[in-house]
């Protein structure tokens, strides 16, 4: 079952929490859906006995063919009912958290693509629907109407850095941020919220990440090839391929045409693929030569005892 755990978790249908398995929100409207258009499908009965019906198969008492057309035949058949009778925003779970007081359209908590959000309106509007994502810890089923009315007050804008870039703050993807020319810096959980930070605290974290930033980089070509630093050490890259620099080279002395070179040497990642699989089919082959080999041996210190008894019998005779 190790590959059922691994696609639902790849599938972000369940956390792992202390070793135990806690289902996401979008674990949870995948359950409902399942639960509404194929019960019989996910209830606990039906999958014992297909199990029995399996073992059955497996012991030789009965053929697989007709177990198989027996499930397959119906299940397809509401398949293919759901997807001609239900439409996709029937198929979606959301709540009703409340009306907007200012445009009285309803608001709702919802599940997308990238994870819980909440919206404003419906798609049938004249105006498109207003969309914002959860925080990090904040639940499908127990997010408040103030608390969703609350995430519609981004994006801030909180002023300027002294250089005359506009600084405002979002909460996107990968969680809350500050924006600065086209530019985020992540906030940090436990340090500031993204509904009440300030300038002055903003500009702090963006003076931390500009430094981060000097700190990687080592040197700039006009064409924009870099030489970074690392985790494994300095590289060399045009945005698209990173190519190792030699341990004995000093990175900051490299030329552009030596960047050039160490970036045309470096394999795409797709030769890179089919390399890494020749290689384990070559360990293969010597595998079983090894076996051979091994074979022979035996059979030579056999004859050399045979040898071996045949000698002591002649010396027996005389």
């Amino acid at each position: 079952y190790a590959s059922i755990i691994s696609t639902l978790l790849n599938r972000d249908y369940v956390e792992l929490d202390n070793k135990r398995f806690i289902p996401t929100d979008i674990g949870k409207v995948v359950a409902r859906f399942l639960q509404s258009y194929f019960a019989k499908y996910v209830d606990y009965d039906f999958t014992a006995n297909l199990e029995d019906a399996l073992d059955a198969v497996s012991r030789g008492e009965t053929q697989w063919i007709p177990l198989l057309k027996q499930f397959w035949s119906p299940f397809k058949e509401l398949i293919d009912e759901t997807e001609n009778s239900v439409s996709r925003d029937e198929a979606q779970y959301k709540r009703e958290l409340g009306n907007d007081p200012v445009s009285g359209k309803p608001v709702t908590a919802r599940v997308g693509k990238y994870g819980s959000f909440v919206q404003i309106g419906t798609k049938d509007d004249e105006e498109k629907p207003r969309f914002a994502g959860l925080l990090p810890g904040q639940k499908l089923d127990t997010i408040t109407f103030e608390e969703a009315m609350d995430l519609f007050k981004l994006p801030r804008t909180l002023g300027e850095t002294p250089e005359g870039e506009k600084v405002s703050t979002n909460i996107g993807r990968f969680g809350p941020y500050v924006r600065y020319n086209n530019k985020f810096v992540s906030i940090k959980k436990d340090t500031y919220s993204p509904y009440d930070i300030t300038l002055e605290q903003a500009l702090e974290l963006i003076k931390e990440k500009k430094i981060a930033d000097a700190n990687k980089i080592i040197k700039t070509f006009d064409d924009g090839i870099q030489i970074l630093n690392g985790r494994w050490g300095p590289y060399v890259t045009d945005g698209s391929k990173n190519g190792k620099i030699p341990k004995d080279v000093e990175a900051n002395t490299l030329t552009h045409e030596e960047c050039l070179e160490i970036l045309a040497n470096t394999p795409d990642k797709k030769s890179r693929t089919t390399k890494k699989a020749t290689t384990k089919k070559k360990t293969t082959k010597k595998k079983a030569a090894k076996k051979k080999t091994a074979k022979k041996k035996v059979s030579k210190k056999t004859s050399k005892k045979v040898a071996k008894k045949t000698t002591k019998k002649k010396v027996v005779k005389s």
